[in-house]
């Protein structure tokens, strides 16, 4: 059986690095003007029209409870898709595209807390990183029965 390749989209939030599998990449956008939505959970920035089709904005550093950094030029959005609606996940910066065999994926770490450990299907390590893979469809479903 043939090793499979993976290719992650490898991105910084805080001091963490993650992936993301390129084929649940569209896009990567500078960060346009976002309109607030009220009441939507912490999460979620608000909304941006890109090219007619209104995009969820979440803030994946809240999602995942990380501390949010101080804006920064290098802020960008990753444009997903689940279940044909668009969202775009914002990131503090893009790093790059990596190849990676499947076979060295690893599981989630014991010590990830179980809010995160959802968002993660996942890690990669080699001499240099780790690199948690994000569970897409976790991080896309809203949680509107959070408590505060």
């Amino acid at each position: 059986m043939a090793d499979a390749t993976l290719q992650l989209c490898s991105f910084q939030l805080a001091d963490a690095l993650f992936g993301l599998d390129t084929m649940l990449v569209q896009e990567i956008i500078k960060v346009p003007e976002i309109t607030k939505v009220y009441q939507a959970p912490e999460e979620i920035i608000g909304i941006i029209n890109l090219r007619g089709k209104i995009v969820t904005i979440i803030d994946l550093a809240i999602k995942l409870d990380l501390p949010t950094e101080v804006e920064t030029n290098n802020r960008r959005i990753i444009i997903v898709e689940s279940h044909n609606e668009p969202f775009g996940l914002m990131v503090d910066s893009i790093n790059d595209v990596i190849h990676i065999n499947s076979d060295d994926l690893g599981p989630a770490p014991a010590n990830v807390s179980i809010t995160q450990g959802r968002f993660i299907t996942g890690v990669f390590r080699d001499e240099e990183q780790l690199i948690a893979i994000l569970n897409i469809e976790e991080i896309v479903s809203l949680t509107e029965n959070k408590t505060d």
